[in-house]
């Protein structure tokens, strides 16, 4: 689980923004080496310049606020503090007006952009993110904040998050409208039950060393 950012090396800082500058050169330059989806979900993008330009202020605003999903919870329900939950319904709330101005909100599951309608599953997968986040100690988004601000444990959060991806995608774990893989259901269950166990785990070492030091 990680813990608070500690002072450290100036090196791990600036590993995000170079690795964010490097891909944002390949994707002005097109290099021949470079594939890119030519149909599908995965060939359609906004500007590339608007999407730097939305993700600079919309990064600062995260960072500044401390923006986190599973903190937002967290809070609310350990500490009755709102100020996080508030930023995540604003999130929503603005998602949903975008969606709306632009004619695209549908509510429920059916008919969602490369979606599966499987209820259950959806659920559980969610499920597995948000006790992934609490291990971790913030969501992906506030992981991706803080490696850019040279938290070496939330970097290693980031490439992982990317190698899963890249994973699930490549090996066919990545559901579709189809429906879910049996071999996504399998991980996912797996993914749920290392995680309930790490919880437990820590639970348990936590209780012993208050104890001890009690």
């Amino acid at each position: 689980m990680l813990g608070r950012p500690a002072p450290g090396s100036l090196v791990p800082t600036f590993v995000l923004p170079i690795l964010a500058a490097g891909l944002l050169i390949l994707v002005l330059l097109k290099p021949s080496f470079i594939i890119t989806s030519s149909k599908g979900p995965g060939s359609m993008a906004a500007p590339v310049l608007a999407s730097v330009g939305a993700g600079l202020v919309l990064g600062v605003l995260a960072q500044r606020s401390r923006l986190c999903f599973a903190g937002g919870i967290r809070d609310m329900i350990l500490m009755r503090h709102p100020h996080l939950l508030v930023g995540l319904l604003a999130v929503v709330t603005a998602g949903a007006a975008t969606k709306l101005a632009l004619g695209q909100f549908r509510l429920g599951l059916t008919d969602q952009p490369i979606a599966h309608t499987d209820h259950l599953w959806n659920l559980l997968a969610m499920a597995l993110v948000g006790l992934g986040s609490v291990l971790l100690g913030g969501c992906p988004l506030r992981q991706l904040i803080l490696a850019g601000q040279g938290d070496g444990g939330a970097f290693a959060a980031v490439c992982g998050m990317f190698a899963g991806a890249a994973m699930a995608h490549n090996a066919g774990l990545a559901a579709s409208p189809a429906g879910v893989p049996v071999a996504a259901k399998i991980v996912v269950a797996a993914g749920l039950g290392v995680c309930l166990v790490l919880g437990w785990s820590l639970r348990e070492h936590r209780q012993k060393r208050a104890a001890d030091h009690g």
